[in-house]
């Protein structure tokens, strides 16, 4: 009974878990990305669907050009932003992640260290048993998957319209369409 806290309990169970940890890590970064990201890549669909379908071809060189340089200023602005908001996960967001979906919470628990009745045999029998049992329901975690959706940060659907515009371009238009952006200069 003495020292009964020098090993760490969640060691072992994290060897095991060592795939879904990995798993939800990098859902982690992709939700991250998503989130930090989508307007970008939301004008970036937008601006390719109106190459692709030749709404330059219609518009004044200036709209055009002054169309072009919003654009790119978005693009800028948006990409700063994104990088100001991402945040690379630890290994600690994503073994919290797999832990918020267990009952009883038992990736946390397995980390805990024993409060009180330090010296007190039973005690200490009774934290070890608690620890198994953790350990045990530990056993059960899996990846968790990550959480793409965008409709809190995106209420208009915005996202969808680019990308709708998108399909719609590479079913009716033409990438090569999108090079007539040249011809203006």
């Amino acid at each position: 009974g003495r020292m009964a806290g020098k090993t760490n309990p969640l060691s072992p169970v994290l060897s095991r878990l060592r795939r879904p940890l990995s798993l939800t890590w990098a859902g982690l970064i992709a939700e991250r990305l998503v989130h930090a990201f989508w307007p970008t890549w939301t004008l970036l669909a937008a601006v390719s669907a109106a190459l692709m379908l030749g709404l330059q071809d219609w518009l004044p060189v200036e709209a055009v050009w002054g169309v072009a340089v919003l654009s790119g200023l978005g693009v800028l602005v948006f990409t700063a932003f994104g990088a100001r908001r991402f945040r690379w996960p630890r290994r600690q967001d994503a073994l919290d992640r797999m832990d918020s979906v267990l009952p009883g919470h038992p990736l946390a628990a397995l980390s805990d260290t024993q409060a009180i009745g330090g010296g007190d045999r039973g005690s200490e029998a009774l934290w070890r048993a608690h620890l198994r049992r953790m350990a045990a329901q530990a056993e059960a975690a899996q990846a968790v998957e990550p959480n793409l959706k965008l409709a809190r940060h995106d209420p208009f659907g915005l996202r969808y319209v680019a990308l709708l515009g998108l399909v719609v371009a590479l079913l009716f238009g033409s990438v090569w369409r999108a090079g007539s952006v040249t011809q203006m200069a």
